[in-house]
């Protein structure tokens, strides 16, 4: 079978994946600076039997076209699924000790998206050695900036990576799941996001004479305790929504009173309905708060990324691929809903897409994305690019 074919050529290939990885590892760049490993994952598809879409695509986007070489499935009609990963890194100073340790300062691949690269080049390799036997079309896209807003996914779409694809699928690795584990939800699986900064302006003096001015720190701490409430009294407990206020700034020294406070932070939701409520509540609580203490406001929200909403219809055909034991292995895990978001959701605004997460704990101690120390079970490697070559063949042969 075709399937099994595409997951021989991957056992071939366990060690290359595994050292692809750590030599991504090793030189990650940040969102939006990616440019050295733009250039890694096009050279790897140099010689092969594809298409270019566009190079790069956005800024430093890259997206290929796999022809099949069948007619179609059967149904009359040929059908094109795109697969996509990211491939950025994070601006933060890599403390793991590990011999493929980062060796650009300053930036580390501390979320796994260096795993994202090494598995979708491997799931295209594969997929192009069997080119000619797929009764459909492949869309790889390698999506920049994932990161930081705005993201990179939405340069890539009005650079037409979805231009006639049907469906979209995505994943990453996660490291609080056992290896060997995918966790395949329906609807809500990522929150969406919006960013914040309010600026809050008083009039700032001497503090020993406070009644001389207008104290920002004073009414930005009213407003961080009353934002609060927004989740816990104007929302319904069951919509899962968090505030989060990461940075207040009044730069001054001890006894000076700022003429200014920043507050920075970001809002996770699951509907536009609900970010528009929060938007509302925050501008109603900052002008009550400000006029009350003789403080103006600025405030910038943006709603950067909508909610992760999977296809039903995808995530129910994963789930009867994992459970036919289509990959031998890799078991179905219950997924969390995650409060984190992922501009893939820019993707599946256009067209269906399915989102997963591939177990990869790593042994001994655990620790979470983001964090300097992160690191991942690269066992889970192979089973990903099986997923991805699997599923795809099924997607392409089905009516």
């Amino acid at each position: 079978m075709l399937k099994e074919k595409t997951y021989g050529i991957l056992d071939s290939k366990a060690q290359e994946i595994i050292e692809m990885r750590r030599y991504l590892h090793q030189h990650p760049e940040p969102s939006f600076k990616e440019s050295k490993t733009a250039e890694y994952i096009r050279k790897f598809y140099e010689g092969k039997d594809i298409e270019w879409i566009r190079y790069p695509v956005g800024l430093n986007g890259i997206a290929v076209k796999i022809k099949g070489g069948k007619k179609d499935s059967g149904n009359g009609k040929r059908k094109t699924l795109a697969i996509r990963g990211d491939f950025d890194a994070l601006a933060i100073q890599e403390e793991s000790d590990v011999p493929y340790k980062s060796v650009n300062p300053g930036a580390m691949h501390a979320c796994g998206h260096d795993a994202h690269t090494a598995i979708l080049l491997e799931t295209a390799d594969a997929l192009i050695k069997v080119r000619e036997e797929l009764p459909g079309d492949i869309v790889i896209i390698h999506q920049y900036g994932e990161e930081l807003s705005p993201g990179g996914a939405q340069s890539m779409i009005d650079g037409g990576v979805l231009d006639n694809v049907d469906a979209i699928i995505g994943g990453h690795v996660w490291a609080s799941y056992e290896p060997g584990t995918i966790a395949v939800r329906s609807g809500m699986t990522m929150a969406g996001r919006a960013y914040f900064e309010a600026v809050i302006t008083g009039r700032g003096g001497h503090g020993s004479q406070p009644y001389r001015c207008v104290d920002p720190i004073v009414a930005a701490s009213h407003f961080v305790v009353a934002v609060q409430s927004i989740i816990s009294r104007n929302l319904d407990p069951a919509d899962p929504a968090v505030v989060t206020i990461g940075r207040f700034e009044g730069l001054g020294s001890f006894n000076i009173i700022p003429n200014s406070v920043t507050l920075q932070g970001d809002v996770r939701i699951f509907s536009d309905e609900i970010n528009d409520l929060i938007e509302k509540r925050f501008r109603e609580i900052l002008a009550g708060i400000t006029a009350a203490y003789g403080c103006s406001y600025d405030l910038v929200y943006n709603y950067d990324f909508p909610p992760v909403i999977n296809d039903d219809k995808l995530a129910a055909s994963a789930r009867k691929f994992i459970e036919a034991d289509s990959v031998p292995g890799l078991k179905l895990c219950q997924g969390e809903l995650i409060m984190g978001s992922e501009d893939f959701s820019c993707f599946q605004q256009k067209i269906p897409g399915l989102y997963v997460f591939f177990g990869a704990k790593p042994e001994g101690e655990f620790y979470p994305h983001h964090h300097p120390k992160f690191n991942i079970n690269e066992s889970c490697l192979l089973n990903c690019a099986k997923f991805y070559t699997g599923f795809a063949v099924d997607f392409l042969e089905q009516p």
